[in-house]
């Protein structure tokens, strides 16, 4: 079966893209699925997260000089992969962003809620319903990143987020230590051991949602 592939996008920069791509991809690849992480944004956060330490479970690859052409790229590649996970970079009218949206089955746009993160998803809200025009099939979720439950700034923005029009994902990323140390170690919380239990059930109730939607589309 041809991989199915996932778009990480957003507008704005520190919205937690690479590290949402990253632990989705590592726990799908825990899984047992053949999974590649496209970096497709200049910063090459992904590759630098991989390449940290040592058995990163997802290959990845960096994209970034692909631009308008990145879904040509990857079309090439789908009979390899059972997932593809493109970590685009944080703009939405790029022209890779927009290849990127041209091939995706999902979208996935990370926000950190604030309101200027809120603001932001604006712009890739309307690059989503514009690839829809050439890829009417691409659904899309927002998923909620370094959330901090305890303030009411936090609490306000997410009562805001389903009138934004896209739907939420239920599971979220909340702000933790062991995700920072996934990045430094080049690795998954599962490496982490007994001290990131809870954010290896975060990442694998996420792995677990994405996995559904993608079956049911």
């Amino acid at each position: 079966m041809s991989a199915r592939v996932i778009a990480v996008v957003n507008q704005k920069g520190g919205a937690g893209k690479s590290t949402l791509a990253m632990l989705l991809a590592g726990a799908l690849a825990e899984s047992g699925a053949r999974v590649l992480v496209a970096d497709a944004d200049p910063q090459n956060t992904a590759l630098r997260w991989a390449t940290a330490g040592e058995g990163f479970p997802a290959e990845v690859e960096d994209l970034s000089d692909e631009e308008g052409k990145l879904h040509k790229r990857l079309r090439k590649r789908l009979e390899d992969y059972d997932y593809i996970v493109i970590d685009s970079p944080p703009h939405a009218a790029a022209p890779v962003t927009e290849s990127a949206l041209r091939l995706a089955h999902l979208a996935l746009v990370p926000v950190i809620p604030s309101p200027l993160d809120l603001w932001a998803s604006l712009k890739i809200r309307e690059a989503i319903a514009q690839a829809r025009h050439r890829n009417p099939a691409l659904e899309a979720r927002i998923v909620v990143n370094q959330v901090q439950l305890n303030t009411v700034l936090a609490r306000e923005v997410l009562a805001l987020l389903p009138e934004f029009g896209i739907p939420l994902l239920a599971a979220q990323l909340k702000q933790r230590t062991a995700y920072r140390e996934c990045a430094a170690m080049g690795a998954t919380p599962t490496r982490l051991g007994s001290r990131a239990a809870i954010a290896l059930m975060e990442v694998q109730a996420l792995g677990r949602e994405v996995v559904e939607i993608l079956e049911a589309s």
